[in-house]
């Protein structure tokens, strides 16, 4: 690996794809749960969607800098690790 560059280097997407694996990473890990992997992925398409030279609605661009800023905090634990939990994961309704 060249200098500067990390196992998370994602490359260039149009923001269509971005936000597509945006939405994926987001409901990965709401139904299982935040690994350092999935954070460093996330945070990254989420800063180049935020920055992105497309036209974008205003509210949009604020809400991609509003959840950036939120998952810039997320630190998760080097062995987190995906769990199934299957009321979270299957359909129907799910208890609290």
């Amino acid at each position: 690996m060249a200098v500067g560059e990390t196992l998370f280097e994602i490359p260039e997407l149009p923001l269509d794809l971005r936000l597509a694996a945006i939405l994926t990473l987001l409901s990965s890990s709401a139904l299982r749960g935040a690994t350092p992997n999935k954070t460093a992925a996330l945070q990254m398409h989420l800063e180049a969607a935020a920055a992105a030279p497309e036209v974008m609605a205003e509210p949009l661009r604020e809400a991609l800098a509003g959840v950036l800023a939120g998952w810039l905090q997320v630190q998760c634990h080097p062995a987190s690790v995906a769990f199934d939990h299957c009321p979270a994961s299957s359909p129907g309704p799910c208890l609290h």
